[in-house]
């Protein structure tokens, strides 16, 4: 069986303290000659992004030019705080290894250096089978969960077989609808990784139906 896990929310305590992706953002806004305000940072938070022509149209920038600024900053702050401990794993972490008789995969809407960056860091690479985040292209932000387009590498490389999804966010429930996997939804604030694993253990998880939910992501994740 193969079984894959979220990264933000799932296996990183990436929203405890967001002051790794500030440090980030204004990184970006000064690359642009942008006053690095509170106000100018939260343009460049998730929800902004949505419209991302007409942030950059108030800033005065070309798209392209605001988004590379944006995701080089954002991708370099958030390994940095990984690999320097600020952002951390959850103390849970090791219940994954529970679950090593398995083929284990992540797939993340964070960019993909950063969920190669966790699993070095924590030591976990050679566990993961498959890791998938997104690009750092504007039109990845088209790809994202739950489109199913994300699943494709894991397919392509674990091929047929029956497949598990650990998330905590509706997109994540939608995602494993789409693709045909089990979904075993963890709210961290009821659910432990290691419940999450016994209940993949106990073969209890959903089988979600696939209907549309709102797939906004946090800010934690792009």
């Amino acid at each position: 069986m193969n079984v894959g896990f979220d990264l933000d929310g799932v296996l990183l305590d990436s929203a405890a303290d967001l002051a790794w992706l500030d440090r980030g953002l204004d990184n970006a806004l000064a690359e642009l000659d942008i006053e690095p305000t509170e106000s100018n940072r939260r343009k460049l938070y998730p929800d902004a992004l949505a419209d991302l022509e007409a942030v950059a149209t108030e800033f005065d920038v070309e798209p392209d030019r605001l988004w590379a600024a944006r995701t080089r900053n954002y991708t370099e702050g958030k390994i940095t705080a990984i690999q320097s401990g600020e952002l951390m794993p959850f103390e849970d972490l090791d219940a994954i290894e529970r679950v090593t008789d398995e083929t284990l995969f992540c797939v993340s809407n964070s960019p993909q250096e950063v969920v190669e960056a966790f699993l070095e860091t924590t030591g976990y690479d050679g566990a993961f089978d498959v890791a998938v985040g997104r690009g750092q292209s504007r039109e990845a932000l088209d790809r994202l969960k739950p489109d199913p387009a994300m699943f494709d590498p894991v397919a392509d490389a674990l091929g047929e077989g029956e497949y598990v999804y650990v998330g905590d966010r509706d997109s994540d429930r939608e995602f494993a609808a789409r693709t045909g996997m089990g979904y075993v939804h963890l709210d961290r604030r009821e659910r432990t990784l290691a419940e999450a694993v016994e209940t993949i253990e106990n073969e209890a998880w959903e089988c979600p139906d696939g209907a549309a939910v709102d797939a906004e992501s946090t800010p934690e994740s792009r």
